[in-house]
Formats: C-alpha cells, sequence, structure tokens
C-alpha cells in the first residue's frame, strides 16, 4: 500500500480492525459509507473523506484480498482478513504459536488525538513497522536499506519516516557506535529507534495486559449468565410439565383411583 500510494486503503483497514473485534463483528446492520467517511475525517487536519473515497478504499482492500464483501441489502457487509491477505482474520486475543498469527495493538489515542490524520504516509507506515518489531523489546535497530530488504519500502521513504517520527517525538532514536575496521572513521553508527508515550512497548504492553484481563471478565459474566440461563430454563421447563397421575389403592373392591 506504501509503495502504491494506498494511503485511504490503509486507514480504512486500521479501522476496520480496530472496529471489528467489539463494535461490528456481531453487529447486524453494516456501517454505512458516509458513516465511515465521518469516522475518518476531522474538522482541523487530515484528508476529507466522502462516500466515494470509501468506496474506492474498499475497492483497494479487496483487490489486496484484505477485506471481504457481501451485499446485504442496499449495504455492504465487510469482513478482514489476515493482514498477508492468505487467510481470514483470526481474533488476537486467541494464543497463537505461528508468527503469522502474533499482533501488535495501537492505542486509542491513534484515534481520539487523530494523529491518524496528521502523519503522512511514511510515517504511518514506520510508525506500524516500529510498533511491530518493539511488541517484545523496548527499541529495535532499523536502518533504512533493511526496512526497505524486508518490507520492500524504498529506503528513501524509510529515512524521511523515521526522521519525521523522531521531529514530532513519537519515536526515539539511540546512536550506538561499534568498530568497523574497514570504514573510513573505525566506527559505524547503529540506530536504534522506540516509541515514545503511550506508544511505547510498556505502555502498550501494559494495555494488553488490560484488555486480557477485561476480556477474561467478559468471557466470565457470559459464562456465568449462560450457566445462570441453563438453570433458569431447567427450572422453569420442570415446573410447567403437567402433573402425572399416581396411582392410589382404595381400601374397597379391586378398583384403583388417582
Amino acid at each position: 500500500m506504501v509503495a502504491s500510494r494506498k494511503h485511504r486503503a490503509l486507514l480504512l483497514y486500521l479501522l476496520l480492525l480496530t472496529l471489528w473485534p467489539g463494535v461490528l463483528k456481531n453487529r447486524r446492520e453494516p456501517l454505512e459509507g458516509p458513516t465511515w467517511a465521518r469516522l475518518l475525517s476531522t474538522e482541523t487536519s487530515g484528508m476529507a473523506w466522502t462516500p466515494s473515497d470509501v468506496s474506492r478504499a474498499w475497492g483497494d482492500l479487496e483487490r489486496l484480498h484484505l477485506i471481504e464483501r457481501t451485499r446485504q441489502g442496499r449495504a455492504l457487509q465487510v469482513k478482514p482478513r489476515r493482514e498477508d491477505g492468505k487467510k481470514p482474520w483470526t481474533d488476537p486475543g486467541l494464543v497463537r504459536s505461528n508468527r503469522e498469527e502474533t499482533y501488535f495493538i495501537l492505542p486509542g489515542a491513534f484515534w481520539t488525538d487523530h494523529l491518524f490524520a496528521e502523519l503522512s504516509l511514511g510515517e504511518l507506515a514506520m510508525l506500524l513497522i516500529i510498533a511491530a518489531e518493539t511488541s517484545k523489546d523496548d527499541e529495535v535497530h532499523l536502518t533504512a536499506e533493511q526496512v526497505h530488504d524486508w518490507y520492500g519500502i524504498s529506503a528513501s521513504t524509510a529515512k524521511k519516516g523515521f526522521n519525521d517520527l523522531v521531529q514530532r517525538g513519537l519515536a526515539n532514536r539511540r546512536v550506538d557506535y561499534v568498530k568497523a575496521p574497514l570504514s573510513s572513521t573505525g566506527t559505524t553508527a547503529h540506530h536504534y529507534y522506540s516509541l515514545t508515550g503511550s506508544y511505547s512497548s510498556g505502555a502498550r504492553a501494559a494495555a494488553r495486559q488490560k484488555a486480557a484481563q477485561a476480556a477474561e471478565k467478559r468471557r466470565s459474566q457470559s459464562g456465568s449468565e449462560r450457566t445462570a440461563k441453563k438453570i433458569k430454563d431447567k427450572t422453569t421447563s420442570k415446573a410447567s410439565r403437567p402433573k402425572r397421575s399416581v396411582a392410589h389403592p382404595t381400601t374397597g373392591g379391586g378398583e384403583t383411583t388417582s
């Protein structure tokens, strides 16, 4: 999406992933185009969105196999696919052992502070890359050339994205000089990047733990509610059964009355 300048498609996909687990997954009525456009528009910064922009971005995502679209009446039901486009999207709350199913989070401030509308496409890409690479570590050693080799983003775009994030105060850059006998100076600089504030590795780890605890609480409450409902249904069913006739012997004759 970066190489083909699909800035709107990337933002729309991120918003879909944000809303899907808690809002859209079990929603009966799909969100309409004007609603998506309103959610992605701000009064002070960023791109203005129209329903037509949303429709074109959905088309881009569908061609990249990042969503599935089905028509539901006059509206379109959109479901996310996994980020590599190869499989349906899976719940990040489930424990996965392979790298393809691991995930990282973006704090809610990304949306509520309108950062999504302020970042350039290059900045957004580098923010996502640093966030992904620092899910377990506080910082990551990255060069623009490595970003090109690993992610297919041009070195110039990566370098500018890194610099702009540092200038915004969203990222820190630590320079470590190591020995390099073949260098003209005898040393070479290694750049280590980390995110700051609510985007930092520690803050995001705390947010993940809090979210996991909240999810476990919801599952526990849901399980208790299901158990209570089963007990209630069983009690109601038992109480509503017609009384069975029970035969009692009488003292006279050979007949039985009930």
